[in-house]
């Protein structure tokens, strides 16, 4: 890497002191923290004496990256970390001083921590007979969102520190409108206080619980604190307006007691708000810390960018626009069409004129406030016509919403017929389509009416009685492929293991080979990786209850996901090799890779949802903050004023990282068929108004 001198001053200022350093995207901040990072290394610092802490685990792999290219540590690593990681490595570490503080009914046995998957799995158990008792009929949501949200009350009681006995009392002190609603809040806390219970009764830690208890004993134990705090002398905390305000507690008391430390700030950001992020919180390291430092240079965008930043800023909020430079507008390209297909064949053919201009597809993004099934499989047709490479995005996307996922599914109810799990016909298809190679729906829809059997000892049939001319119709190559995977199932009948263990043998044996339907199929290796994962992760944390209950883990863990469980957040789903493909991806979600590029195509931009919050309605992200004025009501007037904040950062997060060209796309009709006019869309007329008035008085 390639450092400027005055980042090498910077980060030379940090051996000896606390710097708090702002600036905003692109603004050399965490290549300041990397510097900082080599000199300790180079002055034979011991890697293990050094936190690089960060919110989450994804904006820490450029630090990892960075690590690779250096040579000696001195003996050990230094240590990339989130809170929850610390949280949850003090905790293990203590249990037998922590758990007698708390209520837990086994503190003599180690706790098991539960990650979003198996948490709400409990959460689902634990609400069943309430639900049976009509909760939530005041509420039109689907279950699985419903436990999402009260999970995140926990989630946010514990980040912001209050008590979660307190969760309802806030949300409807905050309340305005219909009175039936504050049902839903009563019966929301009801269903949070009984999982909090039920994780005490059995040693279950979810994330909330995790932070409740690691923030209490850091505080109360003296022990513990010491040791916690003697165990680095220099500190790399990147990214810290996306942390809670609970992390930013202990950091405030952590840093007197560093050597050095550094602490970096996004201007502007805090994209991670519903999360518990609190750049306000964040903002008090400038009061503790010896040198306030504030980097102003750009190392990703132009200053033709950076003035349609300044343009933009001011048409959202409605404050006169003077001029318009030339170079600045010729940055920008605006696109109208009719309808959604017409708007993705043009972005297409947009980013094929790009490559052919130079540009590497890493360097081009296409982003949209949500990318849908339907967006995804439109440009991913059209980009595979022009053999370009697409990698898409999306990490709250669910395992359930996979149509491997269900013909992996599938086969592993063909391998296990005592669960009495047949799949569909359909279900069957789509599993014969996904696993041989070549095979059209018809012709596995035909193969599939032949083999899928009633028989209850196994499910599946032998091709050996039909007729010559009905294989010659599914092809040879499909009818040997088949028998391959009969022979291979009926083989496993002899000597069967746990569910996660099969589908890893079953397509490392069988799917993964040539001529097979997920050879040197990376996006289906990807999701067949999660998805034993998920399953291993999901095992391992309800090992204990199913031992007592003696029920089998993978019919409740194959019902949970068929019934919409969200799946955890998996590292490689950031870590894809974006150099040599186009990065399709919501505008939030690209927001948190904090990647650079050259182009930019933003999609659907009179689309709502850039502007509009996701309503969630057993939860309010604002309401369950530090920030909140006990009392007050939220009303429409605060809701419009927190979106219109929030797309201005938006749009400055994603205009501070290109460097290129924004290419704007809106539909007259969406993919629902729907007229759109959002405020991206007002803005974005407003500044091409003034910019062609200006350009009709100079002529």
């Amino acid at each position: 890497m390639i450092f400027t001198q005055n980042q090498k001053n910077i980060a030379n200022q940090v051996l000896e002191n606390k710097v708090f350093l702002t600036g905003f995207a692109g603004s050399g901040k965490t290549t300041i923290g990397k510097i900082f990072l080599n000199s300790l290394l180079e002055q034979e610092i011991p890697g293990n004496r050094i936190l690089v802490l960060v919110p989450q685990k994804s904006l820490g792999i450029t630090y990892s990256e960075f690590l690779e290219g250096v040579g000696n540590f001195n003996g050990n690593l230094p240590a990339i970390q989130t809170m929850s990681g610390i949280s949850q490595k003090i905790i293990r570490l203590f249990w037998p001083i922590i758990a007698p503080q708390f209520n837990f009914k086994n503190p003599r046995h180690f706790p098991t921590f539960l990650n979003i998957e198996s948490a709400q799995y409990f959460m689902a158990k634990v609400c069943e007979p309430l639900f049976e008792k009509n909760y939530f009929a005041s509420i039109k949501s689907e279950k699985p969102r419903i436990l999402s949200q009260v999970l995140d009350n926990l989630n946010k009681s514990a980040l912001v520190g209050f008590p979660h006995e307190e969760i309802a009392v806030r949300l409807k002190s905050a309340w305005n409108k219909e009175s039936n609603h504050l049902i839903a809040y009563d019966e929301a806390q009801e269903c949070a206080s009984a999982f909090r219970n039920y994780c005490l009764e059995f040693n279950l830690i979810d994330f909330s619980l995790q932070f409740e208890v690691f923030n209490k004993v850091i505080h109360n134990s003296f022990l513990i604190k010491q040791y916690l705090f003697n165990s680095f002398d220099y500190l790399v905390y990147d990214n810290c307006e996306e942390d809670t305000p609970v992390a930013h507690d202990l950091i405030l008391e952590w840093l007197p007691t560093l050597k050095g430390a550094l602490v970096i700030m996004d201007e502007n950001a805090g994209f991670r708000s519903f999360l518990g992020a609190d750049p306000l919180s964040a903002r008090r390291f400038s009061a503790i810390c010896e040198k306030v430092i504030q980097v102003q240079e750009s190392f990703v965008s132009v200053p033709e960018i950076r003035e349609i930043n300044t343009i933009y800023q001011k048409a959202l909020a409605h404050q006169s626009i003077l001029e318009i430079s030339a170079p600045a507008f010729n940055r920008l390209s605006f696109h109208h069409h009719k309808f959604y297909p017409e708007m993705i064949n043009l972005a297409v053919q947009q980013i094929e004129e790009c490559i052919d201009q130079g540009i590497e597809p890493g360097k081009i993004a296409i982003l949209a406030p949500f990318v849908s099934n339907a967006l995804r499989f439109q440009i991913q047709q059209r980009m595979n016509e022009k053999n370009i490479k697409l990698i898409t995005h999306r990490p709250s996307r669910s395992l359930r919403e996979e149509s491997i996922t269900h013909s992996l599914l599938s086969w592993t109810k063909l391998a296990y017929p005592e669960w009495g799990l047949t799949p569909s016909l359909y279900q069957f298809r789509t599993a014969i389509m996904h696993a041989l190679g070549n095979m059209d729906p018809i012709r596995a829809d035909l193969l599939s009416r032949i083999v899928l059997s009633k028989n209850k000892t196994f499910l599946l049939r032998p091709m050996d009685d039909v007729r010559p001319e009905m294989l010659e119709r599914i092809t040879i190559q499909a009818v040997n492929q088949y028998q391959n995977i009969y022979a291979w199932l009926l083989q496993y009948q002899k000597n069967k293991s746990e569910v996660d263990v099969f589908l890893a043998s079953f397509f490392g044996e069988i799917l993964s080979q040539p001529g097979f339907g997920f050879h040197q199929n990376y996006d289906g290796a990807e999701i067949t990786g999660r998805l034993i994962e998920s399953m291993q992760n999901f095992r391992k944390n309800t090992f204990s209850h199913f031992q007592k209950t003696g029920e089998n883990w993978a019919l409740d863990y194959i019902s949970m996901l068929e019934n919409g469980l969200i799946s955890a957040l998996y590292l490689q789903t950031w870590d894809l090799p974006p150099q040599d493909a186009v990065y399709l991806a919501p505008a939030h979600t690209f927001l948190m890779q904090n990647r650079p590029v050259h182009t930019q195509i933003w999609l659907d931009i009179g689309n709502m949802g850039w502007w509009q919050r996701l309503m969630q309605p057993l939860t309010q992200p604002y309401v369950l903050s530090r920030n909140w004025v006990e009392g007050m009501k939220w009303t429409d007037i605060q809701e419009y004023e927190n979106n219109q904040k929030n797309l201005g950062k938006l749009i400055s997060g994603l205009l501070l990282r290109c460097s290129g060209n924004i290419l704007l796309h809106t539909a007259g009709y969406n993919e629902n068929g729907d007229e759109q006019a959002g405020p991206l869309l007002k803005a974005t007329q407003r500044i091409l108004r003034t910019y062609h008035r200006q350009v009709g008085k100079n002529v």
